[in-house]
C-alpha cells in the first residue's frame, strides 16, 4: 500500500531541487533526518508526478520542476493551507477544550486540517500517542503538552521528541528547564506567574494585607503560580509573615477535611483573601466558607484561577483567565510557520492572562483587636 508524501518533506525536497538543480539521496537523508530508503521512495513519487527526474543516487531539476515547491501559483501561504496538524490534549473535559477550539478556528482560517488526539497527562501515555501519530505519514506537524515532571519517563519522552522528524509545538509547556537537550521547540504558554501577580495586585488595591494562595499539588501550573505569587508579594510590600502558600487536592481521599483545615488556619492567621487554583477548588472553598456562615467577599475574598466555572458560582468568582482560545490559535500559527520556514528562529511565546473582576472580592472588614 502506498502512503502519502508528507507536505513537510515534499516542500523541502522540491525546494532543494529547484534551488540546486540536483540533489543526492545521502545528503537529503542526512538533512531531513530520514533513511535513504525513505528518500528514494519520496523521489520516486515526485518523479511519477513529473516534478523532478530521478537519477542514480539522487534527482535533478527538469523543465517541469516548479520554481516554487508547490507550483507557480503556490507560495508559502498556500503551502500552509495543505498541512495536516495533530493536537494532543491531556484533557478534553477541562481547560483544554477551549484551547482545541482556538486551534480548530486557526486551522480552518488557514485551510489546514486539524486532528485531535486525547492523552492522559502521563509521560507513558504521551509516548504511546506520539508513536502512533509519528507513524502516520499524513501528519505534517504536532502540537502537544508533554508531561515533563515524571522523572525517567519524562526523560524518555524528551529523548523521543528529539528524534521526531516533524515540527513540534509545545502548548502550555516550555523547554526552558531542559536546555541539556539539543533540540529546542517552538512553544506557546500562558504567563501564569504574571497571572498570580495580577490577582495579588488586585487584592492589594482593595486593601488586603493578609493573603494566601492554594494550588492543585499535581498541576504543572503550580510552580509558575508560586513564583509569581512570591515575587509579587515582595514587590507589592506584603509582610512575609502574613502571606502563605499551600496546596489543596480536591481529588484526594478527604478534600473536605483539607478545606476545613484551611479555613481553620485562615481564622487563626487572620487571612482575608485567597487566590485558589483551580476553579473547582475555589468553588469548594466558597461553599464550605458559606456553610460556616462566612460572608464572601467580606469575611474572605476569593480569586479563582482558570475561569472555567467561576462565573457560575454564587457569588460569581473574580478570576484570572488564561487566554486559552488565543493560545490554541497561536500554536497552530507556530506550526504552520515552522512548516513554511523550517530554519527560522525558534519562538517561545508567552501570552498574558486577564483578570475578570466579579463579586467575590471586596475590601476586607476592618480589623478588630489585631
Amino acid at each position: 500500500m502506498s502512503t502519502a508524501l508528507p507536505d513537510s518533506r515534499r516542500f523541502a525536497i522540491l525546494e532543494r531541487v529547484a534551488r540546486d538543480g540536483e540533489v543526492r539521496v545521502t545528503t537529503l537523508a542526512e538533512d531531513l533526518g530520514v533513511s535513504p530508503i525513505t528518500v528514494r521512495r519520496d523521489l520516486a513519487r515526485l518523479a511519477q508526478e513529473q516534478l523532478i527526474e530521478q537519477v542514480h543516487g539522487g534527482a535533478r531539476r527538469t523543465a517541469g520542476t516548479p520554481a516554487s515547491p508547490l507550483g507557480d501559483a503556490a507560495g508559502p501561504a498556500e503551502y500552509a493551507t495543505q498541512a495536516t496538524l495533530a493536537i494532543v490534549a491531556p484533557s478534553l473535559q477541562y481547560y483544554w477544550p477551549t484551547i482545541v477550539s482556538g486551534a480548530r478556528h486557526a486551522a480552518s482560517e488557514h485551510g489546514a486540517r486539524l486532528l485531535v488526539q486525547a492523552s492522559s497527562a502521563s509521560a507513558e501515555d504521551n509516548l504511546a500517542v506520539l508513536d502512533q501519530l509519528t507513524a502516520d505519514p499524513s501528519i505534517d506537524a504536532l502540537i502537544l503538552a508533554p508531561d515533563l515532571r515524571s522523572g525517567a519517563a519524562s526523560e524518555r519522552l524528551l529523548e523521543r521528541l528529539q528524534g521526531v522528524q516533524l515540527p513540534v509545538v509545545l502548548a502550555e509547556r516550555s523547554m526552558h528547564a531542559f536546555s541539556v537537550h539539543g533540540r529546542s521547540f517552538d512553544s506557546v504558554r500562558t504567563d501564569h506567574a504574571s497571572g498570580a501577580a495580577m490577582a495579588l495586585r488586585h487584592l492589594r488595591e482593595l486593601g488586603h494585607e493578609r493573603v494566601t494562595m492554594l494550588c492543585d499539588p499535581f498541576s504543572p501550573t503550580r510552580p509558575l503560580l508560586e513564583q509569581g505569587f512570591e515575587r509579587a508579594s515582595t514587590e507589592l510590600g506584603f509582610d512575609a509573615r502574613h502571606t502563605h502558600t499551600g496546596t489543596i487536592d480536591t481529588h484526594g481521599n478527604s478534600p473536605f477535611e483539607a478545606i476545613d483545615a484551611f479555613l481553620d488556619r485562615r481564622r487563626e492567621q487572620g487571612t482575608t483573601a485567597a487566590l485558589i487554583h483551580s476553579d473547582e477548588a475555589a468553588l469548594l472553598v466558597l461553599q464550605h466558607a458559606q456553610r460556616r456562615g462566612w460572608s464572601v467577599p467580606h469575611d474572605l475574598s476569593i480569586v479563582s484561577y482558570d475561569d472555567e466555572l467561576s462565573e457560575l458560582a454564587h457569588p460569581p468568582l473574580t478570576a484570572v483567565a488564561p487566554p486559552k482560545q488565543a493560545l490554541g490559535e497561536r500554536a497552530v500559527l507556530l506550526a504552520l510557520g515552522r512548516l513554511r520556514q523550517p530554519d527560522c528562529p525558534i519562538e517561545r511565546v508567552e501570552l498574558l492572562p486577564s483578570l475578570r473582576t466579579r463579586s467575590s472580592t471586596a475590601a476586607p472588614r476592618p480589623a478588630i483587636g489585631r
